[in-house]
């Protein structure tokens, strides 16, 4: 037992870069800080410079400082590639990649109009575009690299809306389909 790794030890990231979208959310800013406490230098994605730039100079742990924000909008594919392409730049590489940013939407079925729903939809843009601009990268670097894809258990299970009521519609039918249509094409990329 004398020889065994400190905790500390099994969770170093030192060395690694993790690029995170919706950092600056509830779920992403806790992700980012964890990654942060653990060493890696983390590059923020943020639809908003000034967000992303907050959000990356907040963060802590041995790369404090260094942490880095791009502008990227999963919405749109030419954003998505020219911030992925800005933050494999500004920190030399991307070891790990994490899928989490969304546009919100709090119409439900009852309210949801079809362009909202297909507004929703099209949150899936980045959880395609973004992986693959990642495989090309880990290829081309001839390293490994992580990917993952944040999703919702609303992905796969019915909605309680009992637990939301009087509080929001935080659990819309466009969400579900999108997190169960995401939960699909992770299947279906992680076989290729």
């Amino acid at each position: 037992m004398k020889n065994e790794p400190s905790i500390q030890q099994l969770f170093d990231l030192s060395g690694r870069v993790a690029l995170i979208t919706g950092a600056s959310g509830h779920l992403g800013a806790s992700m980012a800080n964890a990654l942060a406490e653990a060493s890696m230098r983390v590059v923020v994605a943020s639809r908003d410079a000034k967000t992303g730039k907050m959000t990356a100079g907040a963060l802590k742990g041995t790369e404090q400082g260094r942490h880095l924000s791009v502008v990227m909008d999963h919405m749109d594919e030419q954003s998505v590639s020219r911030g992925f392409d800005e933050a494999a730049r500004i920190a030399g590489k991307i070891d790990v990649l994490i899928c989490n940013g969304h546009e919100p939407l709090v119409a439900d079925w009852r309210s949801v109009t079809a362009e909202q729903f297909n507004r929703q939809l099209q949150n899936v843009t980045g959880y395609f575009l973004l992986p693959r601009k990642m495989r090309e990268h880990a290829v081309h670097q001839a390293s490994p690299a992580s990917i993952i894809m944040i999703g919702s258990m609303y992905g796969l299970v019915g909605s309680y809306p009992d637990v939301y009521e009087d509080v929001s519609s935080a659990s819309p039918v466009a969400y579900h389909a999108l997190k169960g249509g995401m939960a699909q094409m992770v299947r279906h990329i992680a076989c290729r």
